[in-house]
This record gives structure tokens, C-alpha cells and sequence, in this order.
């Protein structure tokens, strides 16, 4: 801990009501400070996107789930995800959080929400045009 030395002057009540200025030695006292760390999400993830053809003989990797996490310099966190997997259209994805335990820098960090969806699969599409669907997945930040 560091300490600050300021000269310190004092005002002294002499006698009837004369005054005079003195000055002491230097003395020293304490800065505390009592820091509150936190984190946010300061952009919030993209939509996690895949391109899936019917039966398609590789798996497709997902696109998207950038976001922006800021946090105290110095802090651990991790992300979670409130479902890893899950299925829209009758196509079944998998999703992956940033692994292990993030530090903050106090500056935005980017992170990425990753997925993939196994090959092989029908997926539910009535017409001949492409169908799309979507499902919402929340991300926590723990800290």
C-alpha cells in the first residue's frame, strides 16, 4: 500500500483572541477504495446461423454467435449457455460456449457462441422452397 505525505497546516488560537498560523510535519493517512467488480454483455450475441441441405452427407458448422463481454481487469467469469442442444425444424444443432474461465481486461472482449449440426439428417420442410426456423437460447455471464 502506498501512503501520500502532504504538509498539513493548522490554524492555532493564541492567547486573547490572536491568531497565527503553524505548520506541522508531514502526516500521512490512507486512500481506500472499495471497488464493486461486474461484467456485461456490451453487444449482445449474434444470431447463430446454419445452411442445411436434407441428408447432406457432411456436418454443417454454424455461422454467427459473435458478442462483446466487458468485464473488470482481472475478474473471472464463465459462459454458460441455458440448453447446449436442441432442434428446429427437425434438424437437431449443438451449441458451444466459449470453454474454461475467461478474465476481464477491462476492455470488450469478443466471444463467439460455436455449433454444428450432424450430417445425415431430413429436417420437416413442407414445400419445395427453402424453410427456415429459429430458436432462442439464452447466454449467462458468472461472475
Amino acid at each position: 500500500m502506498k501512503k501520500i505525505l502532504l504538509p498539513l497546516t493548522i490554524a492555532l488560537t493564541l492567547g486573547a483572541g490572536s491568531a497565527s498560523a503553524a505548520t506541522a510535519g508531514p502526516s500521512s493517512f490512507n486512500v481506500k477504495v472499495t471497488l464493486t467488480p461486474s461484467c456485461s454483455i456490451t453487444l449482445a450475441p449474434a444470431d447463430v446461423v446454419f445452411t442445411y441441405a436434407s441428408f447432406q452427407g457432411g456436418s454443417s458448422t454454424a455461422t454467427g454467435g459473435g458478442f462483446k463481454v466487458k468485464c473488470t481487469n482481472g475478474l473471472s467469469y464463465t459462459v454458460g449457455l441455458d440448453a447446449t442442444t436442441g432442434t428446429v425444424i427437425g434438424l437437431n444443432y449443438s451449441l458451444t460456449a466459449p470453454a474454461g474461465t475467461q478474465t476481464g481486461s477491462g476492455a470488450d472482449q469478443d466471444l463467439t457462441i460455436g455449433g454444428t449440426m450432424a450430417a445425415g439428417q431430413s429436417g420437416t420442410c413442407a414445400g419445395p422452397a427453402a424453410c427456415t426456423g429459429s430458436d432462442i437460447r439464452t447466454v449467462t455471464i458468472t461472475y
